[in-house]
């Protein structure tokens, strides 16, 4: 059986980390524990890329500046700026150069295409292409072993560290990854079951923030339709819908609440499905918010076909700003996630992880903004607490809906609307 770093690791005395930035000549380790390391993987017949084992270390890089000016896009223990500050470079140039894996559930079909992980891989490639590694990107299955990923990770096909990017990687991935001593960092996901390092949106606030728009509108009835509550993110945006509902005393059904928990079926599809069925209410919402700018599309789509006017007679709000969202008619008045930053920063904070800067999992977390175009309005007619009896009375009288999310999710600190929360190490 092929020797694994974490045998290495147990039989050296240090963590697999270290025995991967020994092997890697990567880092912040000292030259006695990186020839110990060395002897113990040589004694065990440990296989590395040519003459990795041999060759002088090379120095470690220290924080430096960011060089990106502008604002503070995100907190780490209430400290405003971003993570990792631009870590040094990779390990040389030409074929000699670190490579980096960008790993994606193969469903999603091509990453670089999708509206909004695009933008985020573009900002991720960006970044790592500057500090001087290879970027690669892998599919993979959704449930699978998905072994071959970390096949020959000490050859010239390993990598010295992956980004798992969405909510459809299987969480066995990230744990395999750390068992093997390989940095991971997880891409608008998080496991917060697992020591493993995050860079999010803060869903539950930003949702906040687009629902107090619509009550400030004059919105009470608001409808929620969203994707499957199994993708973290998504349940968040529906924990925050419902939680600012009850906050606000906002007349609130479950009716007006549709969910699509299929992993197969697209935005527009989902919002188009969806917005019907909130039409075909005796009482319908006169504000709809979706919880992805791709499902307010399909939301356009089917009030457009039902000759429903946006935003005289139902106003619309997404989420993400994709580039699409200002070029709909109207435009989509939406939340903004600064995508490109938010690759960025993961990839960043990545290469702080490999070169063995401030290594304790840390979640990252980005600050949305409300972003006002024209697919909001004040409600045809008054729709205070005189509608609100109205609903109780045509809907039916029970309860306000749950202002619990689904399994899945997790109960964000309070922040002020579109704030970002503190990092959690």
């Amino acid at each position: 059986m092929d020797t694994t770093i974490r045998e290495i690791a147990r039989q050296a005395g240090v963590s697999p980390s270290t025995v991967s930035r020994a092997l890697n000549r990567k880092g912040r380790i000292s030259e006695r524990t990186r020839s110990r390391v060395l002897n113990v993987a040589r004694s065990l017949g440990y296989r590395a890329r040519t003459g990795a084992m041999d060759a002088p270390p090379e120095p470690a890089t220290s924080r430096g500046s960011d060089g990106g000016g502008g604002s503070s896009i995100c907190s780490r223990n209430g400290i405003g700026g971003t993570s990792g500050s631009g870590s040094g470079s990779g390990s040389g140039s030409g074929s000699g150069r670190a490579s980096i894996g960008i790993v994606f559930n193969r469903r999603l079909s091509s990453l670089v295409t999708d509206p909004f992980y695009g933008a985020v891989v573009a900002g991720i490639e960006e970044s790592l292409q500057k500090l001087g590694y290879r970027v690669f990107l892998r599919s993979i299955d959704g449930a699978g072993d998905n072994s071959d990923l970390f096949a020959d990770q000490a050859g010239e096909s390993g990598f010295a560290g992956i980004l798992l990017v969405g909510c459809d990687v299987h969480p066995q991935v990230a744990r395999t990854a750390r068992e093997k001593g390989i940095p991971v960092v997880l891409v608008d996901n998080e496991l917060p079951d697992e020591p493993v390092d995050c860079v999010v949106s803060d869903n539950e606030a930003a949702t906040r923030c687009a629902i107090e728009h619509l009550y400030q509108s004059g919105h009470r009835r608001v409808g929620f339709v969203g994707g499957p509550q199994s993708h973290i993110s998504l349940a968040q945006r529906y924990a925050g819908y419902a939680k600012t509902l009850d906050e606000l005393r906002m007349p609130s059904h479950r009716k007006w609440v549709v969910f699509s928990e299929s992993v197969d079926k697209h935005g527009p599809q989902i919002g188009y499905e969806g917005t019907l069925r909130l039409m075909d209410l005796p009482q319908p919402p006169t504000a709809i918010f979706a919880d992805n700018d791709m499902t307010a599309l399909g939301v356009l789509k089917a009030l457009h076909e039902r000759s429903i006017r946006v935003p005289d007679e139902v106003s619309v709000i997404g989420f993400d700003d994709i580039q699409v969202a200002s070029h709909t008619h109207p435009p989509l008045t939406t939340m903004h996630i600064p995508k490109q930053q938010l690759g960025s920063i993961a990839a960043r904070r990545l290469v702080d992880i490999i070169n063995g800067v401030d290594p304790a999992p840390v979640k990252i977390v980005i600050r949305a903004t409300l972003v006002v175009r024209g697919t909001v309005a004040a409600p045809p007619t008054p729709d205070g607490a005189a509608a609100e009896a109205e609903v109780q009375t045509q809907v039916g009288a029970e309860p306000e809906a749950e202002a619990e999310a689904r399994t899945g999710t997790r109960t964000a600190p309070g922040t002020a609307p579109g704030s970002a929360n503190e990092t959690e190490a």
